[in-house]
């Protein structure tokens, strides 16, 4: 699959933009705050809808602007077109009925109604600055990270997040209306009814997320020692509700079934199996912390405070890495990244490459576009005779593209 054109509307300081680009690789060029960064940003967000670099979908609206639409023009691997719209309005948007922000989906000219739907129709794996975060910064990065490839594989993930988050915003709210020293039965009642049903989704998405970041493990450390030579090891651990990676691990051992649920998946009857092992693991630690959320008014466990433990020679490197570390550790993260959705979809994803070949060595750069072949690749930065010998050795790189970005306005060279 490939981008034939893009189209932004009210996107940050875009106002309209309509720009055809070449199937091979697209290089955006200019001095900083000139729009090269929220170009391949709309670009990201019309086929993943969330951006990599906020949570706040208001944030990409064009200043003084209600709503931003970003639209993508695509061609299948089978050469039918497909084209996809990720929109947002806010509360003050002709097009809000009811006063509240809201989505905007649209895949061949129909609307989409899930977001589950939407997601993995087009794969993009972006590389940018703001990947450091998913080392030194706090869990929340990474739980993204992990979460984010997983939707892009199993969209159905998505729809497992989502009644998660409902699930504990429904208990939350019923923590925060208990008063001091009025617990009661029927309270209690209330709180085993939604500490059963998020034990029971905390189960599918525990499943999920250990075997993916065990996914991530294997193959970031491969590209991690292709990197660094060999001379540091780099591995991934996951860290959820305490005691339930145990009980997992011993379940596949025992059972010599870890190989196939890493690969073909488990059997109905194990994956029931596992899922009720680790469903009541889960029930009986949020039991356990009740009187404390009670008195807080928070939910102190559980998968929304999960982890992945990011280690370089068995030392966790958010305390104990150096910067060119932690950038060597985001590179291989973001390769397994595109390696893994490889594995499960048969269409190679396009790539962005924000602002990167600035922040790395040559070693470094040309791991990265080693990894290339056969994509189509989006790169920004402000001099194009700098990236020069890395776009050679990119494999099937038929043709460049070289756009210049000048205040919002991108004027393709002849």
């Amino acid at each position: 699959m490939f981008i034939r054109s893009i189209h932004l509307e009210n996107f940050r300081n875009y106002g309209r933009l309509d720009l055809d680009v070449g199937p091979s690789v697209n290089i955006f060029y200019g001095n900083n705050a000139q729009g090269k960064t929220n170009l391949v940003e709309g670009i990201y967000v019309a086929s993943s809808i969330t951006s990599h670099r906020t949570s706040k979908d208001s944030d990409l609206i064009k200043f003084g602007e209600n709503e931003y639409k970003a639209g993508l023009d695509l061609t299948d691997d089978d050469g039918s077109d497909v084209h996809l719209v990720s929109g947002y309005y806010s509360e003050k948007s002709s097009m809000s009925r009811s006063g509240r922000p809201g989505r905007i989906l649209i895949a061949d000219n129909a609307p989409v109604d899930k977001i589950s739907d939407y997601i993995g129709i087009c794969n993009i794996v972006i590389f940018a600055p703001e990947d450091l975060n998913i080392v030194k910064n706090a869990p929340a990065f990474r739980r993204k990270f992990l979460n984010t490839l997983i939707s892009k594989v199993s969209p159905s993930y998505f729809n497992l997040l989502t009644n998660y988050s409902r699930l504990l915003a429904q208990k939350n709210a019923l923590l925060k209306s208990i008063k001091p020293n009025s617990k009661s039965d029927l309270t209690d009642q209330q709180l085993d009814f939604w500490d059963f049903s998020l034990a029971e989704s905390s189960a599918e998405i525990i499943l999920k997320r250990y075997r993916f970041a065990k996914l991530i493990s294997d193959t970031a450390s491969k590209h991690h020692g292709s990197i660094s030579g060999g001379k540091e090891n780099l591995s991934i651990e996951y860290n959820t509700v305490f005691g339930v990676v145990g009980a997992l691990e011993t379940f596949l051992t025992k059972n010599s079934k870890y190989d196939d649920y890493m690969g073909k998946g488990l059997s109905e009857g194990d994956y029931g199996c596992i899922k009720g092992i680790i469903s009541d693991l889960v029930l009986a630690k949020l039991k356990s912390v009740r009187n404390y959320d009670i008195e807080k008014h928070i939910s102190s466990i559980g998968i929304h405070r999960d982890d992945i433990l990011i280690k370089l020679d068995d030392l966790e490197m958010k305390k104990f890495s150096s910067q060119g570390q932690q950038r060597t550790a985001a590179l291989a993260l973001k390769l397994s990244e595109l390696e893994i959705i490889k594995m499960f979809v048969s269409s190679t994803p396009i790539l962005i490459l924000d602002d990167v070949f600035s922040e790395l060595d040559k070693t470094r750069r040309l791991s990265l576009v080693q990894a290339m072949k056969g994509a189509q690749i989006f790169i920004t930065c402000t001099d194009k005779n700098m990236i020069g010998e890395e776009i050679d050795a990119i494999e099937g790189a038929n043709k460049t593209e070289f756009y210049k970005v000048d205040g919002g306005i991108i004027t393709k060279e002849a």
